[in-house]
């Protein structure tokens, strides 16, 4: 229970809402190495919690790609909205 609460306490603190997603992903070093594979758990505007194979080994600064299926919602002057599909 004060687990739970410390918890609640911490995403109170947070600047950005988090949201629950499981995106496949990659972890670019930009040194020429394979990228390595991730999974999103949650993401925000300022963040994200990955799931990674070795945690270790990733340096300290990376790009993280992310590639998703979408489908045009709506169309505006020089934007448009999507939304993402399974798959």
């Amino acid at each position: 229970m004060l687990f739970r609460q410390q918890q609640n306490r911490l995403r109170e603190l947070r600047r950005s809402p988090r949201f629950e997603v499981h995106y496949p992903a990659f972890l670019d070093y930009c040194d020429g190495t394979d990228p390595q594979n991730c999974m999103i758990c949650d993401i925000s505007a300022g963040g994200a919690k990955l799931t990674v194979a070795d945690t270790v080994a990733i340096p300290g600064e990376f790009l993280l790609m992310f590639q998703r299926r979408c489908r045009i919602v709506r169309r505006d002057d020089r934007q448009i909205g999507v939304m993402f599909l399974a798959g």
